[in-house]
Order: structure tokens, then sequence, then C-alpha cells
């Protein structure tokens, strides 16, 4: 299994990277959860009011969205590629200071 507490030798708790949930589209009862069953990960958890939320999101898989295709109501959604270079390129060039 992938060492968690780094991505391409950054600090993975650096990197602001991992899924958002819109709450207004997101319907748990009715798809039964998926995103919490099929994160390897942990990710996500059901709060007590019955929806989901991002609970652990330093330990989502950087740069995998798979999740968010799981999703019947398209709830996820995640920084694009671009941000997420941009966070990377900030992350390295904090780690040079």
């Amino acid at each position: 299994m992938q060492n968690r507490s780094t991505y391409t030798g950054l600090p993975r708790n650096e990197i602001d990277w991992f899924p958002q949930i819109n709450q207004e589209k997101c319907q748990p009862k009715k798809c039964g959860f998926v995103c919490v069953k099929y994160c390897p990960f942990g990710v996500f958890s059901i709060k007590e009011n019955g929806f989901v939320e991002v609970s652990k999101p330093y330990e989502c898989n950087v740069g995998d969205e798979s999740c968010k295709f799981q999703c019947p109501y398209g709830a996820i959604s995640f920084p694009s590629r671009e941000e997420l270079k941009e966070m990377l390129r900030k992350v390295r060039a904090n780690m040079v200071k």
C-alpha cells in the first residue's frame, strides 16, 4: 500500500487536494452512501444528520478522482489538474526556502 504521508516526496498534509461535497446535490440515503462504501481510504464518513462529509481529507489519494464518478448525483468535486499542479509547485517552492 502507498505511503500516505507523502506524495512525490512532498508532505501530504501540505497538499490541499481532496474531494468537496456539494450538500445540495448529495442524496446519501438514495444512493446508499456509495462514496463512503467505495473509498478504500476512509476519506468520507456519515455525519449525525445522515449526510456525508469529508472527514479525512489528507488520506485521499492525490490525483485519484474515481469516487467522483461513483456518485450518481454529481455531488463530489475536486480541484482541477491545473490547480493541483500549482499546489505542488507552491509546496516544492516552500521546501526550498
